[in-house]
């Protein structure tokens, strides 16, 4: 059997990486990568939040099916939930997830009474904090390089959004060196050699706050990239208008979102550079011939584009959703590359087909293999996804707006809560339906999307209203309806049925 290493980054769009095509993002390791396996050009994240996406990951159904919404523990898998970890586990594989859990809850990933952080007492055999080496390696102190961070007026503006620039000095911290030299560890040591493993990476970066140490601070400086449309679109929706407005500022400098899209480079260098070590470690080991490895990010990030920061639960734009994705493997063609849309939800059929095995009936998944894909063949005409929070959720907001840090009062989340409180309904639910072509959003309380991606990549001009697409928007509601009625609830598993 051949090992299975998924490598998720948090918050990495799909535009920001030398093999997606962008000439700004130096990323040597990963375009290795992408020369060695097939790059997926349309992947897709189905939910702009870590949780429901991750979620997604690993069940293979889309988050609104078993009301995956939140990031708190309380919203995420159920124990008794089929997932891809799981299932392996059943099928003889060692199984480790290090990095954060972002989709079990934690007594259960962790285990319970005796078995707490044992090899084998949670959900899966290995976490970052299992009994052990691994957590020797944990919270290991790491020294940045002195630096000098750019001053302007730019930056300062830049306080209050989670912005830090340059990291210096000592941190202890569950950083992402530590995860990866965690992953190093398990290959080089850890791991049985009388079983195929199962191991996912989750790495943190580029998730914000924006910061990175040197020698990546100074790898990008403003005014050498080019910089994401800062405006608003036309016909904005409420999201992103409600966002501008009580988080960032309607007027918020040019070069301040510039500076903001350098730092975030900088942090997908990192990233890649951190990718590249495990690699390393994985031919070192003799194992690149018997694993299957999968890159990608659980969703996307504005990383200034409108003007904005970090990502929002009721907003898709591809900046958010369209993620990269790479399969590099044993009979996975090299070089290749393909424009056929993929889905988080497509990574279980997708793995259990390239190791032949069947799933359970009871596990009912919406995805579908993306092996096929490799070899030339288109496997889906449209991609879906859906955000936001139900009216009652919406009411219940009762999180602080402001909280005290180094003796300051400052803005919880970054301004996020105030937006929230400011104007609920910018979390209200939404679907979305992306063609080749079309884009279409539709909003529980209206200011409804439609976007002709061919001319306007960037989503600027909203076009739903306009008689000239009437019959492109009728087309797209019909498959946004369709989907949903596919998709709909079906827990509990009804084991039999009849009239």
């Amino acid at each position: 059997m051949k090992n299975i290493l998924l490598i998720t980054v948090d918050e990495m769009r799909g535009d920001c990486a030398g093999f997606m095509g962008n000439p700004d993002v130096k990323t040597p390791h990963l375009d290795a990568l992408a020369r060695q396996g097939t790059v997926f050009e349309n992947h897709f994240a189905p939910f702009p939040k870590c949780v429901p996406s991750r979620c997604s990951m690993h069940t293979g159904r889309y988050p609104h099916t078993d009301g995956l919404r939140s990031v708190m523990m309380d919203n995420h898998i159920r124990q008794d939930q089929p997932t891809l970890a799981s299932f392996l586990r059943s099928q003889g594989y060692e199984t480790a997830i290090l990095g954060l859990n972002h989709i079990w809850h934690e007594d259960d990933f962790y285990g319970h009474g005796e078995a707490y952080r044992k090899p084998g007492g949670g959900v899966v055999d290995y976490t970052s904090f299992t009994d052990g080496p691994l957590v020797d390696i944990a919270l290991t102190e790491r020294k940045y390089p002195a630096g000098t961070a750019r001053k302007s007026d730019a930056v300062s503006a830049l306080s209050h959004l989670g912005f830090n620039g340059l990291t210096q000095g000592r941190i202890t911290d569950f950083s992402d060196e530590n995860r990866a030299d965690q992953a190093k560890l398990y290959l080089r040591e850890i791991r049985s050699n009388e079983k195929p493993f199962f191991l996912q990476l989750n790495l943190s970066k580029p998730h914000p706050s924006y910061q990175i140490h040197e020698p990546y601070y100074s790898q990008y400086h403003p005014d050498s990239i080019t910089p994401f449309p800062g405006d608003l679109p036309s016909q904005a929706p409420l999201p992103l208008q409600a966002q501008r407005e009580w988080r960032t500022g309607l007027n918020l400098p040019k070069q301040t979102t510039a500076e903001i899209q350098a730092v975030y480079y900088g942090m997908i260098s990192f990233v890649d550079d951190l990718v590249g070590g495990v690699l390393a470690e994985l031919d070192e080991q003799g194992l690149r011939e018997d694993t299957l490895i999968i890159f990608c990010s659980d969703h996307g990030d504005y990383a200034g584009q409108y003007g904005l920061v970090e990502k929002w639960d009721a907003s898709l734009q591809d900046c958010l959703l369209h993620v990269p994705f790479i399969l590099s493997g044993p009979d996975i063609p090299s070089g290749e590359r393909t424009n056929s849309f993929s889905e988080m939800v497509d990574i279980p059929a997708t793995v259990l087909d390239y190791l032949n095995l069947q799933k359970p009936e009871e596990w009912v998944w919406h995805g579908q293999s993306l092996l096929p894909a490799t070899r030339g063949e288109s496997t889906k005409q449209a991609v879906f996804a859906s955000g936001g929070h139900e009216e009652a959720m919406r009411s219940r907001f009762n999180a602080p707006v402001w909280k005290e840090k180094n003796g300051q009062w400052v803005l919880a989340n970054e301004g996020k809560q105030l937006v929230y409180q400011k104007c609920p309904d910018a979390m209200a639910r939404c679907k979305m339906v992306r063609t080749q072509q079309w884009k279409l959003v539709i909003r529980e309380t209206g200011g409804n999307e439609l976007y002709d991606l061919k001319s306007d990549p960037y989503e600027m001009n909203n076009e739903y209203g306009n008689p000239s697409y009437d019959s492109i928007t009728s087309q797209l509601m019909l498959m946004l309806i369709e989907w949903g009625l596919r998709t709909d609830q079906d827990r509990p598993y009804l084991a039999s049925f009849g009239a």
